[in-house]
């Protein structure tokens, strides 16, 4: 394949549709207050909810935005957690033209750094990616809940290659030309692999039917944890999953478990 059109095919792949925030969620986004951090040179947007001890970090996906998860944050304020949520680079309201799951850890990170440490992360999909790796990397959690995630990097290349028409060899050499310009080895990075040195709790919520992320890759990411659970949901999409009231209940419920933040042991 000529060199010119595997770049503009990895550009496609990484080049984010942005998206708004669901017109049902916009009154819980205005409440929040908003701090802007620059992150790799870009500026990015967080939002904050609640002041309570327990701090927990919320994570969305690719093409997503804060918007979608303030069911959520508004609910762990309520329960008496200090909530972040930010717009990942290239999203919502934050700067980027191009990003990447490397490119969500470096916020989860930095968001780290800035407003944590956190008991607990909340991730939807990419996120839930990004997140794995950042814990890879030394971002300690107590707990964490990943809904519908990405859970392995094959499937979601082979996803790429048939969401862009291009056949296998093809997505091959894109995703080599990808690693190149990110610095890593996808194979290395696969969340299942880093996994299995994690000590935190985590649930995985999976709609049996999601398009964007097949249940079985979470089957497996749940086997190599340890101390993880799968909660299987139906008719719930992917990102609809977010705002329904057994999950968001369930959620809140895992999280706030265990006494007071900082209580229990931390892990990676």
């Amino acid at each position: 394949m000529d060199t010119d059109i595997t770049e503009k095919l990895r550009r496609l792949a990484f080049t984010p549709m942005r998206t708004q925030p669901p017109n049902a969620t916009r009154p819980i986004l205005e409440r929040a207050a908003k701090e802007v951090e620059v992150v790799d040179g870009d500026k990015t947007v967080h939002y904050l909810w609640g002041e309570g001890e327990r701090r927990i970090l919320l994570v969305h996906g690719w093409a997503g935005n804060a918007g979608h998860l303030t069911v959520l944050a508004d609910a762990l304020a309520g329960a008496g957690c200090s909530v972040v949520v930010a717009d990942l680079p290239g999203h919502g309201e934050s700067e980027g033209a191009e990003s990447s799951v490397i490119h969500f850890a470096k916020a989860v990170e930095a968001a780290n750094e800035r407003f944590g440490p956190f008991h607990a992360v909340v991730a939807h999909s990419m996120g839930a990616a990004a997140t794995t790796y950042a814990m890879s990397r030394g971002v300690t959690l107590e707990r964490a809940v990943f809904v519908n995630p990405i859970s392995s990097y094959t499937s979601l290349w082979r996803r790429s290659g048939e969401v862009m028409q291009v056949s296998p060899k093809a997505i091959g050499l894109v995703r080599s030309r990808a690693e190149k310009w990110l610095g890593i080895s996808f194979d290395a990075i696969e969340p299942a692999l880093a996994a299995r040195d994690f000590t935190s709790r985590l649930l995985v919520v999976h709609d049996e039917h999601d398009p964007e992320s097949p249940i079985t890759d979470s089957e497996a990411l749940v086997a190599a944890w340890g101390q993880a659970e799968l909660m299987r949901v139906r008719d719930l999409g992917h990102t609809k999953v977010l705002r329904d009231d057994a999950v968001v209940r369930r959620a809140v419920e895992f999280l706030t478990a265990g006494g007071s933040a900082g209580e229990g042991a931390a892990g990676r």
